[in-house]
């Protein structure tokens, strides 16, 4: 423990750089804070103790509060408030998606932060998922950029966190930010509904942007009335609905009787000496047995001697860690498909990332089942979920694992553990722990026609999430 301050404990290091992020705890005060250390001197530093007298005064629930600034062994602090341990970025990294109505309400707290950070006379510049930290409560809070750091673009204009929350509005409801086509525009998912694309488009596209942020905030409570004005209409109709049909409340209050007398007739048959050999003869036939663990065997490695790779239901699922991706492409000419192009997925920016070559129609020109991507994980681990970013409309896949590292024909993986048609954004799909130390995204139909002609898949984003195996 590093301790240079008398009111404020200075515990761990989560977060190195020219901006450095500790945890720490107010004595006084006894709660927990975040404190920034830089050095005064650099350029950085003079532009940050700036923003930070000039804004401490600052009060918005999606701005981080500046608590205080103190000085240690000649470096400037910055006290905050602690971070949420979460950020949109993680969230959507579980869900794939928010809501429209929990979207709204993010938006707005974000763009009425820019406009009071605007009014002061600064900007973030780039405001992304994972710069937005998302509280346990529900509300969210800017933990990059002014007032806590220096900006995330320099220059930073007002008007770029316009395009910035356009985008991340975009990412929110898709799971992506809006792709550019062929000739340099942004292209909006169709899934989003007009109301919201109009609000995107003129967050992005500079001709016709909104005037400030406030003029979005505007436009995004306008939209959040008009949600809950259809919300009431629809709750309306519910209760219509149920005075129609309370003459099924009868019949529906006989076969609740009924159910409780089952209930009664299995409980007696169950604690009787009748009931209890009945039970046991059920239990001999279909062969009941106590929950025991899983237990996994790899009956192409195991000798004899090796004790048996066993799973233990309680982990807790995590992100695993992609350690190879490998584009897979057997029945082409050489077996490549952009492998140029597998640098670009996870790369923190959704609007690049690996593609397959263009073919004529969905199904590849009819010249080969399919293409995909190899994806390693080192070890055998327990595979729960696949989350897949893709911008495409209307494509499908299927998904093979494997206990080694495989190359092979697509024959030799053997059945498929999942399979999605007809997909189109952010998919999260669940494998239900199935166990493997390669997956293989296996893309069976290339989708929707683009924009610009042909039919491809592109690839911004995967994560893989699970638990480990334990021997």
């Amino acid at each position: 423990m590093v301790d240079g301050s008398t009111r404020y404990q200075i515990d761990k290091q989560f977060r190195s750089g020219p901006i450095e992020s500790w945890s720490g705890l107010d004595r006084t005060l006894d709660r927990p804070v975040t404190i920034r250390f830089l050095d005064p001197e650099s350029e950085i530093g003079k532009r940050v103790q700036l923003q930070a007298r000039s804004l401490m005064r600052l009060e918005h629930s999606a701005l981080l509060h500046v608590l205080d600034t103190i000085e240690v062994e000649g470096r400037f602090g910055l006290v905050t408030e602690a971070l949420p341990e979460r950020n949109l970025e993680d969230h959507l990294a579980v869900n794939g998606t928010i809501g429209s109505s929990e979207t709204l309400a993010i938006a707005i707290q974000l763009g009425e932060a820019l406009a009071a950070l605007h009014a002061a006379g600064f900007a973030i510049g780039d405001l992304q998922a994972k710069h937005v930290g998302h509280r346990n409560d529900g509300t969210v809070v800017i933990v990059e950029g002014p007032p806590t750091g220096d900006a995330n673009k320099i220059p930073a204009r007002p008007e770029d966190d316009v395009v910035s929350l356009g985008e991340l509005i975009h990412e929110l409801l898709v799971g992506f930010r809006p792709q550019l086509d062929y000739q340099g525009r942004h292209e909006l998912h169709p899934s989003i509904t007009n109301a919201f694309q109009q609000i995107i488009r003129r967050s992005i596209d500079r001709d016709s942007q909104w005037s400030s942020a406030s003029a979005l905030v505007l436009a995004l409570r306008s939209l959040s009335h008009d949600l809950d004005r259809l919300s009431a209409v629809t709750k309306l109709d519910q209760v219509d609905y149920l005075k129609a049909e309370r003459s099924w409340l009868a019949p529906a209050a006989f076969l609740a009787a009924l159910g409780v007398l089952v209930i009664f007739v299995g409980l007696f048959v169950t604690r009787t000496r009748i009931g209890s050999s009945l039970v046991d003869n059920v239990r001999e036939v279909v062969r009941l047995e106590p929950e025991e663990a899983i237990l996994i065997e790899n009956f192409e490695t195991q000798t004899s001697g090796t004790a048996p790779i066993t799973y233990r239901p309680g982990a807790t699922p995590t992100e695993l860690e992609i350690v190879r991706l490998v584009d897979f492409d057997p029945a082409g000419d050489d077996q490549k498909e952009h492998p140029e192009k597998i640098v670009l997925i996870n790369n923190e920016d959704s609007s690049t990332g690996w593609y397959t070559e263009r073919y004529t129609t969905s199904d590849f020109g009819k010249l080969k089942e399919g293409v995909g991507l190899i994806i390693g994980l080192g070890p055998p681990q327990r595979i729960d979920r696949l989350r897949i970013s893709s911008p495409n409309i209307d494509w499908s896949f299927k998904i093979f694992t494997s206990d080694k590292s495989a190359f092979g024909a697509i024959q030799t993986w053997g059945q498929p553990v999942a399979e999605r048609n007809k997909v189109s954004g952010t998919i999260t799909v669940n494998l239900e722990g199935s166990s493997g130390a390669t997956l293989l995204l296996w893309i069976s139909d290339l989708g929707k026609e683009l924009p610009v002609g042909g039919h491809r898949v592109t690839i911004t984003g995967l994560t893989v999430t699970g638990r480990p195996l334990h021997g």
